[in-house]
């Protein structure tokens, strides 16, 4: 079966939600409602089929996690344009009137170019991810818009966003949101009557550098190009799988509704490159098969990399870190900045050999330990993330 294939990865994505969940659930459904099944039976029956999914699910949680999150990446890559052309209707007028719309106002620091209008907005969390969500609007409007030009403009919109920052807070917090930072993004909208013809032509990788980072501080350069009525932003959302909500899919919201009013074209042919070592056409059911010997292979060439391993011995591999700890070891996942030299680590909770089972509280403090000394000799500062709730 060729259908459904990886460029409907939205589709690809619900795929094995249906089929894992219908599996098990269709036959619950039909114990309960088959009128020859004795009462005395049926609640054996759904509780070992309930017993069932769980023990699948567990088994296959790291083949299911991980096409999730691909196709959800896939997805968003998909959904993404580099240019947008500006729906009939919206001019400078109604773009500047709805961001008025958004918020309120305060006054620009010291800090040349000032924009035109900024606004601020402050929102409760409803997860224990962060003690409280930030928007800053600013509003630049200029007759020719150039390289340098942009990196001023860039450099006020940081620091007048930064000097918002804590304007309002949560009052009241959960524990785990005391600790969680506070998440912000700042969406500057540049309208320009036209733009330097040289910076155009790279425009998108212009507005595509220094945003931060997506999940809890990201800056969103939207520029706006009245000559030829296109709009540029980086429009690639970050996949959200289940954890905190990416703070920059907060803003290209912003930017779908205040700038174009909701009404983004259907019709775009300005596609993003094409993802490396994914094949668009390739069915998802060769891409599970696929997946699932990709892991398992991976699974016995992490046991070999164990067995050779020494007691605190650290090797880094990609974006993944190994360490044996006495005769177990564990994957810890990672993320680089390498322009801060930073990393940010990702909890391990279970150990992965040589067989699964939860990592101690104390042990895994005591491993923190081990790959901040680590990265410290490598020049990295480490970021530890925690899911403890």
């Amino acid at each position: 079966m060729n259908f459904p294939k990886l460029k409907n990865a939205l589709i690809c994505r619900i795929t094995p939600y249906v089929l894992v969940l219908g599996a098990f659930i269709l036959p619950i459904i039909a114990v309960i409602a088959l009128p020859f099944i004795p009462e005395s039976v049926k609640p054996y029956l759904v509780i070992g089929l309930v017993g069932a999914l769980i023990v699948y699910l567990s088994k296959n949680f790291a083949v299911l996690m991980m096409m999730d999150i691909t196709l959800a990446t896939l997805h968003c890559h998909n959904s993404a344009r580099k240019r947008y052309d500006l729906p009939g209707g919206r001019n400078s007028e109604s773009i500047e009137k709805s961001l008025n719309s958004f918020g309120k106002p305060y006054d620009p620091i010291a800090v040349l170019p000032k924009p035109s209008a900024l606004r601020y907005k402050f929102s409760s969390s409803a997860t224990v991810y962060a003690k409280g969500i930030e928007r800053v609007i600013a509003l630049y409007k200029t007759d020719y818009l150039d390289k340098e030009e942009y990196n001023e403009i860039q450099r006020s919109a940081k620091a007048n966003s930064l000097s918002l920052k804590g304007k309002k807070k949560q009052r009241i917090l959960d524990s785990q949101q005391k600790k969680a930072p506070i998440h912000r993004v700042t969406v500057f909208v540049i309208i320009a009557k036209n733009v330097e013809e040289k910076l155009y032509e790279n425009l998108y990788d212009k507005v595509s550098k220094n945003g931060g980072d997506d999940d809890e501080d990201s800056y969103i350069p939207c520029v706006i190009n009245l000559n030829n009525r296109t709009c540029v932003f980086n429009s690639l959302s970050s996949p959200y799988v289940g954890f905190g909500y990416p703070v920059k899919n907060r803003g290209i919201k912003f930017v779908k509704k205040y700038v174009f009013g909701g009404n983004m074209p259907k019709s775009n042919r300005h596609m993003m490159d094409p993802i490396k070592d994914i094949d668009r056409e390739m069915s998802i059911w060769s891409f599970w098969s696929n997946m699932k010997k990709e892991i398992i292979d991976n699974d016995k060439k992490a046991k070999k990399r164990y067995e050779t391993m020494d007691h605190g011995e650290i090797v880094v591999d990609d974006d993944c870190l190994y360490v044996k700890w006495n005769d177990k070891g564990t994957c810890i996942l990672l993320e680089f900045d390498k322009e801060a030299k930073k990393v940010t680590v990702y909890p391990a909770y279970t150990w992965d050999y040589p067989k699964s089972n939860p990592i101690a509280k104390k042990t895994s403090k005591e491993i923190n330990g081990l790959v901040e000394e680590y990265f410290k000799s490598q020049g990295f500062k480490c970021e530890f993330i925690t899911f403890d709730e």
